[in-house]
């Protein structure tokens, strides 16, 4: 195994998620020290920190999409045409971006000079373009490193460039899309949850061996796919009250379940306003609650919402945790302040199918 010293690591999210993925970091690591957390717009969030460990225990991390080794970070550019000559200049000479590289070839093996594709990001106005910027940075690493063979695609190595207002951040991606879509064969449901969301909520119930796990609307079994690699557990409970939904966790289980000391996983057809459990026989529950649109049923929102949460009150145990992700805010509030046993701890804002939503923390109460 690789091991390397005084690294800057940055892991990018989705937006929202970047302080709970750093919760994730210093629970995983705990020689990591977080530098900073950035937002590049609406489609990601990212964390940075120190790590020295083996590169290769970052790809067990489960709230982030894709981690990169800073290789240069300036804090505020002109934002004039003058930075193009910096961007070069950085990337041919700068010692960060030298060891950088030479961290990511040690880590890669590379027999051979490695293909190479810079991929760029702008967010603000400059005085150039992104494309400008792109080929900037592309002339740097031309210079720096002649032998290396740029490619339009399946490079070997890709240097991504973000500009973030004045904030310039190039690194070196570790990871690829296997990180983002890490589930084989599996049944994918329109609407479905992105497995580092999924992962996000089960981080924050805290898992522990001894839990009753339950989504009570599981769709296709996102959630409990995460809870299942999140670590041991006594049960794992999911339904839902279309079969279509259920017949694909279903699916979905069964191949992530080898392997994994027998667990018990079920998965039940059922209405989650009429839970078939006992009181105070569930320790922790993640679920995405139906948002932004009515049930076909003509039912709305707020009946939904009030049920549900009235049967975990009843099926929680006392001091036990609750995470809802919804886009209706005021709407949680409001249905949990109408169950006397239920208190909002905090929550998360985050971006999810093309709109934020929040993730709620519930406290069962004694």
């Amino acid at each position: 195994m690789s091991q390397e010293k005084e690294m800057i690591v940055y892991g990018q999210t989705m937006p929202g998620i970047e302080e709970i993925a750093w919760m994730e970091i210093r629970d995983r690591f705990s020689s990591a020290n977080f530098r900073e957390t950035l937002f590049a717009k609406n489609q990601n969030g990212i964390v940075l920190f120190d790590y020295n460990g083996p590169l290769e225990k970052l790809f067990e991390l489960r709230t982030t999409e894709d981690l990169f080794l800073q290789a240069v970070s300036i804090k505020r550019v002109s934002r004039g045409r003058q930075d193009l000559k910096q961007f070069t200049f950085q990337v041919e000479k700068s010692e960060s971006f030298g060891r950088a590289a030479k961290i990511l070839m040690r880590f890669r093996k590379f027999s051979q000079p490695p293909t190479f594709r810079v991929i760029s990001r702008k967010y603000g106005q400059h005085q150039y373009r992104r494309i400008d910027m792109e080929t900037a940075v592309w002339q740097g690493v031309q210079n720096r490193y002649p032998r290396w063979r740029p490619v339009d695609d399946n490079a070997q190595i890709e240097i991504w460039t973000n500009l973030l207002g004045s904030h310039l951040l190039i690194g070196f991606r570790l990871t690829d899309r296997s990180m983002r879509h890490r589930y084989k064969n599996h049944v994918q449901l329109p609407g479905a949850l992105r497995p580092s969301i999924a992962a996000a909520m089960i981080f924050l119930t805290r898992p522990q061996a001894a839990d009753t796990f339950m989504d009570p609307m599981c769709g296709s079994g996102t959630i409990l796919l995460e809870r299942l690699y999140s670590g041991p557990s006594t049960l794992i409970l999911g339904g839902d009250i279309e079969p279509d939904r259920v017949k694909a966790a279903r699916q979905n289980l069964p191949r992530a379940r080898k392997g994994s000391k027998k667990r018990r996983i079920t998965i039940r057809y059922w209405d989650a306003r009429q839970l078939p459990l006992d009181d105070h026989s569930v320790d922790k529950v993640a679920t995405n609650l139906p948002f932004g649109k009515k049930l076909g049923s003509g039912q709305d929102l707020r009946e939904l919402y009030s049920a549900v949460l009235s049967e975990l009150q009843r099926v929680v145990k006392p001091d036990g945790q609750i995470v809802l992700l919804s886009s209706e805010y005021e709407l949680v509030k409001s249905c949990i302040r109408q169950q006397s046993n239920l208190q909002i701890v905090t929550g998360y804002s985050i971006a999810t199918l093309g709109q934020w939503a929040r993730i709620h923390i519930v406290k069962r109460l004694p």
